[in-house]
């Protein structure tokens, strides 16, 4: 097991142990799945002393699967935020236009007077 320079040191004893055991057949899967799905280069994600996926330990490969679900989360919120706001925003533009007819219409009714 490696532990590359990235990797935390394990702070929460139900975790204890895991730098030293093999990560598991499906967290190696989620993990390249993850790193595929985000673009991510494992070199990149985990700096200086990695050496592959299947040198990490099973505390590397799940900081490695937090992480990238992390950001993908963030990324999902980022997008439906932005979509919330561009919708209120075509609400706003629809409420002021329907305003200026309002008031447009009564200027209308009133100089015909």
């Amino acid at each position: 097991m490696n532990s590359p320079e990235n990797v935390p040191p394990i702070t929460d004893v139900r975790f204890a142990g895991w730098d030293k055991v093999e990560p598991s057949l499906r967290q190696l899967m989620l993990l390249r799945s993850l790193l595929a799905s985000e673009g991510v280069n494992p070199q990149v994600l985990y700096g200086s002393g990695f050496t592959s996926l299947e040198d990490l330990s099973r505390w590397g490969a799940s900081w490695g699967i937090s992480y990238l679900e992390a950001a993908q989360e963030a990324r999902w919120v980022e997008q439906e935020r932005r979509r919330v706001e561009e919708h209120n925003a075509e609400v706003l533009e629809q409420r002021m236009k329907s305003m200026i007819a309002d008031v447009l219409r009564g200027n209308r009714v009133r100089s015909k007077s």
